[in-house]
């Protein structure tokens, strides 16, 4: 049976990736003011065999060059960073002969997704644990002193998302205050990477909390007895991994969006993403892109769009794609300006043609001189209409037709086309 004393350190070391190597280095800084537990204390009863645990120990945290969590890269198509949970406790009594014991980590409630996934290939989150994993006994004079731990030795409990690894080295005769080491080195930047998997934003908006404890053989802990003591640990910051962030951005459209506007402006798209606009649904016509700037911002092209058309937006990055800001377009109610026609004089036989100025306003064609009032044909998006110039009487030409486009009240000032005899 062990007794233990536990210190979990929670370490972030920075991953710079050339060509096909990553090389690692660790700058330890001080992430948080240290948090020390001077504890000992025994847990209830436990229905589970094997668990008798009792703790006296300090608890350190420490952050690396990587404070802000995991890196990404490559226009977000690479993401890089280790994990290390080094563990360091001291016994209480004295151990039994060839004593066999697990270390067991219950990991944050945020990773749970992550480490339940399986890529196309069969690996999980244990695969990316680093073969240079090891647990070291110095104190151990009758038996070996380290194990390197091998995939076999690694395993998850999947209900109670804990790690638990076999320490494999036989405890003998371990005097009270004999020390115990587990170090475990986790590749979660490519761990996140191949099993496509985010870590959401710390739950509590404040840190991800750990918990660990060496214990013997098939032996349960109740962490929540656990967690008060120094088995407990916590990376202090709430945003381990950005890419989350990133693909729940959600970008918006600045308001309003008149039907007179050839633009849209929004923002909140992550930097260098692709916002695409899209009409009346969220699988709608894409009507306009941009590539979102460094502070998030965009300007997107688009054709005027109709009063009541409903625009969706989404961005997109090698992470994936996260929607939708929405808005609605509204009217404007301002005077037209003259329509523009593709000519000023046409032969009896052609269509009057041009473009309106703003969509669902109408267009209204007058003959000048003698005032009589001819039909206009809208395109169906409205943005285009046509006369057929042979409602015209031949008898009347030549003649001028005035064409007004009208926006409720608000009429604009005509454009005049001439008509003449066919031939």
């Amino acid at each position: 049976m062990i007794k233990s004393s536990k210190m979990v350190g929670l370490l972030l070391t920075s991953s710079t990736l050339m060509g096909l190597m990553i090389s690692t280095g660790v700058t330890t800084v001080q992430a948080v003011t240290n948090e020390t537990t001077q504890t000992g204390q025994k847990p209830a009863a436990n229905p589970l065999p094997g668990v008798d645990i009792l703790t006296k120990g300090s608890t350190t945290f420490d952050g690396s060059n990587m404070l802000e969590g995991v890196h990404l890269s490559n226009d977000f198509s690479l993401t890089s960073g280790m994990l290390q949970i080094s563990y360091t406790g001291t016994t209480l009594m004295s151990l039994n002969i060839d004593e066999k014991t697990e270390t067991q980590i219950a990991m944050p409630a945020e990773f749970k997704a992550l480490m339940n996934k399986t890529t196309a290939d069969g690996k999980t989150f244990l695969d990316y644990i680093e073969p240079s994993s090891y647990f070291y006994a110095p104190n151990n004079i009758g038996g070996n002193k380290k194990h390197t731990y091998e995939r076999r030795d690694i395993s998850y409990d999947r209900d109670r998302n804990v790690l638990v690894f076999q320490n494999q080295v036989g405890l003998t005769s371990l005097l009270t205050g004999a020390t115990l080491e587990a170090h475990i080195y986790i590749d979660l930047g490519q761990a996140i990477t191949d099993l496509g998997e985010r870590i959401p934003d710390a739950y509590n908006s404040s840190y991800y909390q750990f918990a660990s404890a060496v214990t013997s053989i098939e032996a349960t802990p109740d962490w929540d007895i656990l967690g008060n003591s120094d088995s407990a640990g916590r990376i202090n910051w709430d945003k381990l991994d950005k890419g989350w962030t990133i693909i729940n951005q959600v970008p918006t459209i600045h308001t309003p969006v008149m039907d007179t506007d050839t633009e849209v402006v929004g923002g909140n798209a992550p930097a260098g993403s692709t916002v695409k606009i899209r009409a009346n649904s969220e699988d709608g016509l894409v009507i306009g892109t941009a590539i979102a700037g460094a502070d998030g911002t965009y300007i997107a092209n688009i054709p005027q769009q109709r009063a009541g058309t409903k625009l969706y937006v989404d961005q997109t990055t090698a992470l994936g794609t996260k929607g939708f800001g929405t808005a609605i377009v509204e009217h404007n109610n301002a005077v037209p300006n003259k329509p523009v026609v593709d000519q000023i004089q046409v032969r009896q036989g052609q269509k009057i043609t041009g473009k309106v100025g703003t969509p669902g306003n109408t267009i209204q064609a007058v003959d000048a001189i003698n005032g009589n009032e001819y039909t206009v044909d809208l395109s169906e998006d409205g943005l285009t209409f046509s006369i057929d110039t042979n409602q015209i009487d031949s008898k009347n030409l030549p003649t001028m037709i005035a064409i007004t486009e009208h926006n409720g009240t608000q009429v604009s000032e005509p454009t005049t086309v001439m008509v003449t005899k066919a031939g």
